[in-house]
């Protein structure tokens, strides 16, 4: 063996490492070129894989069955892999747009500025969630007359009501409920009249200036909906439960920050559902929203294509809501999402229908849902098989064809997706929770195909509903999916160790299956670690500030720094804490700008910190509060840290953190 087996995979190592990363992924050429390379290493690589391991092999035998069922396998994720780069073969950057439009229309007169309504669907979320949102969109920055805000409630719930008519937000309520969100929302078109409707979840609270920076988009007569990201201010399941609150971002940033801006460069993004503003005739013009799948929001974008209007996308935080906070919570999300997506396949008007592009049916076409299922969990059998069994996936003498062949596509396409998706992709983690997600979501893909409008529409529980108890609880069947397949491919590795017990005969395919299986336990022992779900406090989220204050203490006013603020309380330091006089349970005022003064009590001290509880906070104290905390001025969002990543990671597996947990007396 040479050199020049390994030099390939060695130009393309320092390629990526020392180049890649100076060139602007946002042009579309630079986009188009460096995918165009990564796509002819990855055909290179299946053309050797069908005609020098796959054709010589005779196909009507136990081993040539299983060899060409691997090979098929294969080609299933080069297919999913193919769409993923021609989607992000475009990219879209419309912050520009939006300083322009906002610019225009804060010179306009209020007069000429357009109504709004804004549409809150709720169903059973509890007061800490939808006060939130209702206090939120009556915040937004609109002139009075023009914006009208209405809370769409298919609960039936006469609080809701009546806090509605506390705050002055509109109550709408139908008669029947059919048709979910959809037919809550389509029922809300009819008895209002505003020129545009923004829509957010109950859980969602709009920041002020999100109209000012939407609705100058719809100058563009095409366009019926705009679109923005969804964030959160808590920490979602994954990052929560493996403790990975401040180095790794949240599930949901690969999509709404790399691939909606990407599908919008093919005038191929989508409305979500949330976080959007519409105009009133284009949606009137289409229909209204699509009733039949249970996930309105794409089947809408497909009918607003179909009469010439498309969905336009700005990446730019203007909201944030409730992520998942539990596992349940988590995967009662994406099974509808799997379900309403592959509902789609068998509709008229679904991606296969008449009159859409064929970039458009090829981006909304199910792709993902029918594939990364099955080759997700593929990939942790094939090399359990192989070591208990002796049976390879593909034949070949020495493993150095596979350096030759596969691993400068695999590197390339490694480095690559860390280009495009930079800060927003951890290979170990990103892979775990995709696996994890396919163990539970298999029997729904199955099920869809067989049935597929079977099944009703299903509600994400959010708030104390969608909150992980306050003990410690297992989750049966993805935990002991995940540690009975770590169990076999440890227990493979381990057999063969020994070789008068292995069942592997010498070959090629044995090291490449052996690092396989290595990085597989990896992946494993993280999916089974998210499966444990571990209670967390049950205090309001916490929002990281930097600013100046002053409390009022024994009569005197002091000045203080503020590091964390929440619905509940505050974080404090003081410069000199020796020349005041601070003890427990002692009662205090805080002053912050823009909010005025809170009645608060000393909770603790600790080395010049001192925590604060808001005392009877109610009424407009408590909605002032509100509105400062969560409509734009401060976020909790997590950049990507890869030493930190580890660090924490490997803190959560051996080390006991009952200490951060409330205890609750009785388990959700």
């Amino acid at each position: 063996m040479g050199f020049s087996i390994y030099a390939l995979s060695v130009a393309v190592f320092a390629f990526c490492l020392l180049f890649l990363p100076h060139l602007n992924r946002d042009n579309r050429w630079t986009r188009l070129a460096i995918i165009g390379v990564v796509s002819i290493f990855w055909a290179r690589y299946m053309v050797w894989r069908l005609f020098d391991t796959v054709l010589p092999v005779p196909m009507l035998t136990g081993l040539g069955l299983w060899i060409w069922f691997c090979f098929f396998i294969e080609l299933l994720v080069s297919v999913e892999s193919l769409i993923f780069y021609i989607t992000l073969m475009r990219h879209s950057d419309r912050k520009a747009q939006a300083d322009k439009y906002e610019k225009a229309l804060r010179a306009l007169p209020a007069e000429e500025l357009p109504t709004i309504d804004v549409f809150l669907p709720t169903y059973n979320e509890g007061i800490e969630v939808i006060e939130r949102s209702i206090l939120g969109c009556l915040h937004l920055d609109w002139p009075r007359d023009k914006l009208k805000v209405w809370v769409l409630d298919d609960g039936k719930r006469d609080w809701v009501q009546d806090f509605c008519e506390e705050v002055g937000a509109g109550y709408i309520r139908r008669k029947e409920w059919v048709h979910a969100k959809a037919g809550n929302l389509n029922h809300a078109f009819e008895v209002t009249s505003g020129d545009f409707i923004a829509v957010f979840d109950a859980d969602f609270v709009p920041f002020r200036n999100f109209l000012y920076r939407t609705v100058g988009f719809f100058i563009d007569p095409k366009v019926a909906i705009l679109q923005t990201p969804q964030h959160f201010f808590n920490k979602d399941y994954v990052q929560s439960n493996l403790h990975l609150h401040d180095s790794a971002p949240d599930d949901q940033r690969l999509f709404f920050d790399v691939m909606m801006p990407a599908r919008d460069g093919w005038d191929a993004a989508f409305w979500c559902g949330s976080c959007s503003l519409t105009r009133r005739v284009a949606m009137r013009e289409a229909g209204g929203v699509p009733t039949r799948s249970i996930t309105e929001d794409l089947t809408t974008t497909l009918a607003l294509l179909r009469h010439g209007y498309i969905t336009r996308y700005l990446n730019e935080k203007l909201s944030h809501g409730l992520a998942p906070e539990s596992l349940p919570s988590l995967l009662t999300q994406r099974k509808r999402w799997c379900r309403g997506t592959i509902q789609t396949m068998f509709m008229k008007d679904g991606p296969v229908g008449p009159n859409l592009r064929f970039i458009h049916r090829l981006l909304f076409f199910p792709w993902h849902w029918l594939i990364s299922p099955f080759t997700r969990l593929f990939s942790f059998v094939v090399p359990i098989v192989f070591l208990w069994t002796g049976f390879p996936a593909l034949l070949i003498t020495h493993y150095s064809e596979l350096i030759y062949y596969h691993f400068p596509a695999y590197l390339a396409n490694l480095f690559v997706t860390l280009w495009l998706a930079p800060r927003h992709y951890i290979p170990l983690l990103s892979s775990s929770v995709a696996s994890l997600e396919a163990v539970q979501v298999m029997p729904t893909v199955i099920n869809s195909l067989v049935t597929p409008f079977r099944k009703e529409f299903g509600v994400t529980p959010k708030g104390h509903m969608g909150r992980p108890s306050g003990q410690r609880r297992i989750h049966q069947f993805s935990f002991w999916m995940s540690l009975t397949l770590l169990l076999l491919t440890a227990g493979g590795m381990l057999i063969n160790i020994i070789p008068e017990n292995s069942p592997v005969s010498e070959g090629g395919f044995f090291p490449v299956a052996a690092i396989w299986a290595t990085m597989n336990v990896f992946m494993l022992i993280v999916m089974t670690m998210i499966s444990v779900e571990h209670p967390r406090p049950r205090t309001d989220e916490r929002f990281q500030v930097n600013e100046e204050g002053s409390l009022i203490l024994n009569g005197e006013t002091i000045s203080v720094h503020v590091h964390d603020i929440s619905l509940g309380g505050a974080r404090l330091s003081l410069d000199d804490l020796k020349r005041h006089t601070v003890s427990a349970h002692q009662q205090v005022t805080l002053e912050i700008p823009n909010l005025g003064p809170v009645a608060s009590e000393v909770v603790r001290t600790d080395e010049g910190i001192i925590h604060v509880h808001f005392k009877d906070l109610q009424g407009k104290s408590r909605h002032a509060l509100i509105q400062h905390l969560y409509t734009g001025r401060y976020h909790n969002a997590s950049a990507l840290k890869y030493n930190n990543f580890l660090k924490q990671l490997f803190h959560r597996i051996f080390h006991d953190h009952s200490h951060l947990y409330v205890p609750s007396k009785k388990a959700e």
